[in-house]
């Protein structure tokens, strides 16, 4: 496997963002275990009676995506280094996945405290839109483009690798 030290920088910083983003998913499955529990408890500490922000679901949703969003990073950086990615196909592919799990981190953490669970800008079935609401949305929305570009790039890497 050849690949020059930028495509192997790149592939590292990706590596290094997906273990934070899912860092911040490992964070969010403790607030989980608050938010079932209804209490923020730490043994031997005696317990702290507050309210958890957010709802169950959401803390699920930021515990599960965040792991998901940070394999996906790492896993990402693997393959473009195994497909000899290099240039401006490194770089759309490594930022890309980069901006997309910070932004999905966004989604999910601000879509915690919106009424419309982050949804839309607007009101939503699920309730009226606000400030959160329009953080997660447009943070999550921000980072869907990249995710689609990058996957392209990667599945279209493949494809030419194993015709070559």
């Amino acid at each position: 496997m050849t690949t020059n030290s930028n495509s192997r920088r790149i592939a590292n910083l990706m590596i290094a963002n997906g273990m934070s983003v899912l860092f911040v998913g490992l964070l969010a499955g403790v607030m989980l275990v608050f938010s079932l529990l209804g209490v923020v408890t730490l043994w031997p500490l005696p317990e702290w009676h507050v309210l958890v922000p957010g709802s169950t679901r959401g803390w699920q949703a930021a515990h599960v995506g965040g792991i998901l969003n940070g394999v996906m990073i790492s896993g990402a950086a693997l393959l473009a280094l195994h497909l000899q990615l290099e240039g401006r196909r490194m770089q759309w592919v490594g930022y890309g996945m980069i901006l997309t799990g910070w932004a999905n981190t966004v989604f999910y953490w601000a879509g915690l405290l919106a009424p419309n669970r982050g949804l839309s800008v607007a009101a939503t079935p699920f309730g009226p839109g606000d400030l959160a609401g329009a953080i997660s949305f447009l943070g999550g929305g921000s980072g869907m483009a990249f995710t689609f570009i990058a996957a392209f790039i990667l599945a279209k890497a493949g494809f030419e690798r194993a015709r070559a």
